[in-house]
């Protein structure tokens, strides 16, 4: 017997509204009353991988044009309440883009609640699709997610200006724009709580500045590109919960405020000062990552300008070599650290810039050594001059210590790892668990022979 025909419409379209739409449009066969149900669908998924034959790659033309005819010929027929959902994945070329531009004039309505198009340009040509002003204006529009292959134009004039208010997540990647109209867009987000801004092509125009200043928003995530160096970039959310920073240039000055709430936060800045800005504001932080950019400039401070973190649990370090000073110096920091994590980035054909320095024995055994340190992971690891000595001095003051896993390639491991159980533990549950790099391992399975 089919049960599921009768269910009423509102839950069987609540049902479709989570397979993709073409899928969705398959239904039809199961039962005649289900084929009216497809028309009255506002919830729309198409994804051109869906409609690829076998043997075809991505970027084949004859999926996207069976992709693009589908589109058309279901949003022509159309005749349910205004679309809620409109999400579009596939590669567009010069010759797609008053389609594409067509589609999002033809979704957008007064209950238009999410817009997610993911377009990768074919031939990397600056013919992007252009985003209709009047979806910046939606004020039903809850979540826009813009990838790839677009460009965000200024208003058309000041009488029609953007307004968001119901905008809960903004992510933007790839996208090109203005750094004066990408601050327009964000002054009007009153309601905003997650924020992403992925490697955006930003051109300079205006002040040159750039302000992130939301009371409601919980969760930011920046990897910004710039044409030419932001004069000001400021950072005021007072109910940020996440962080995760990566500029690798493009600003002259940083300003940081009420980042009193962030309890997780990733950092990659290659200047010091703003670091350090950051860290000091981190008050109550308690999953802390600090990228490559930040090694080659955090070593090189004054231990005493680097803040104590209280509440800190876990701790990454990436670095690009074995610079047990820095790794100390950051373990004295954190009287509560449960979980120290330290990743290699770099060949071991390297030149190691600290060949001069050596191992230091601290004058104070860390805190969280003696009392709260229960993990320890070294990822992608190989050796160095001091290694034997840190990994000694752990073992040997880790009271509480459970577990060292080190992740090794086993082409340089050597004699290494059975040393390492020779050495004293003061913590008599501590395990000593060695893996080899998975990342290495397959590549040497693909490399030709």
């Amino acid at each position: 017997m089919d049960r599921i025909s009768n269910l009423p419409d509102c839950i069987l379209l609540h049902i479709l509204s989570f397979l993709p739409t073409k899928t969705a449009f398959f239904t039809a066969v199961l039962s005649r009353r289900w084929t009216h149900l497809c028309h009255d669908l506002q919830h729309f998924d198409f994804n051109q991988i869906q409609f690829h034959n076998r043997n075809q790659t991505w970027s084949d033309f004859s999926s996207r044009k069976r992709l693009f005819a589908t589109v058309n010929w279901i949003l022509s027929r159309h005749k349910a309440p205004p679309i809620r959902t409109f999400r579009l994945t596939c590669n567009v070329d010069q010759f797609d883009q008053s389609t594409v531009e067509w589609f999002i004039r033809k979704v957008f309505g007064p209950n238009l609640e999410e817009l997610n198009l993911q377009l990768s340009l074919v031939d990397r040509s600056y013919h992007r699709v252009f985003i209709p002003n009047g979806v910046l204006s939606c004020t039903s529009l809850v979540t826009l997610r813009l990838n790839g292959g677009i460009t965000i134009p200024s208003p058309l004039s000041s009488s029609c200006p953007y307004h968001l208010p119901s905008l809960k997540t903004l992510q933007l990647y790839n996208v090109v724009t203005s750094v004066g109209n990408l601050e327009e867009i964000l002054s009007h987000c009153t309601a905003l709580e997650t924020l992403i801004l992925d490697s955006i092509v930003l051109s300079r125009e205006g002040q040159g500045q750039l302000r992130i200043c939301f009371p409601s928003l919980k969760s930011l995530h920046s990897k910004s590109c710039f044409w030419e160096p932001l004069r000001l970039f400021v950072i005021d959310t007072p109910s940020l919960k996440r962080l995760d920073i990566q500029v690798e240039s493009g600003f002259r000055e940083i300003r940081v405020r009420n980042l009193h709430n962030v309890e997780e936060a990733s950092i990659n800045l290659p200047w010091q000062f703003p670091v350090l800005k950051f860290l000091v504001k981190l008050c109550r932080i308690r999953i802390l990552v600090l990228r490559l950019l930040v090694f080659d400039c955090l070593p090189d401070a004054p231990p005493h300008l680097i803040p104590e973190f209280t509440c800190l649990q876990r701790l990454e370090l990436t670095v690009r070599c074995f610079d047990t000073r820095y790794i100390m110096d950051m373990l004295q920091k954190c009287p509560m650290l449960k979980l120290l994590a330290v990743v290699f980035n770099a060949s071991p054909y390297d030149k190691d810039p600290l060949l001069s320095r050596k191992w230091e024995h601290p004058v104070k055994v860390p805190t969280c050594l003696a009392s709260h340190l229960q993990l320890i992971k070294i990822k992608r690891y190989f050796e160095s001059r001091d290694d034997r000595d840190f990994f000694a001095y752990v073992l040997q003051h880790g009271l509480v210590l459970e577990s060292l896993d080190i992740q090794v390639d086993r082409a340089r491991a050597k004699g290494f790892p059975e040393e390492l159980f020779l050495f004293p533990r003061s913590s008599k549950a501590c395990q000593i668990n060695f893996c080899w790099n998975q990342e290495e391992e397959e590549k040497k399975k693909k490399a030709p022979r």
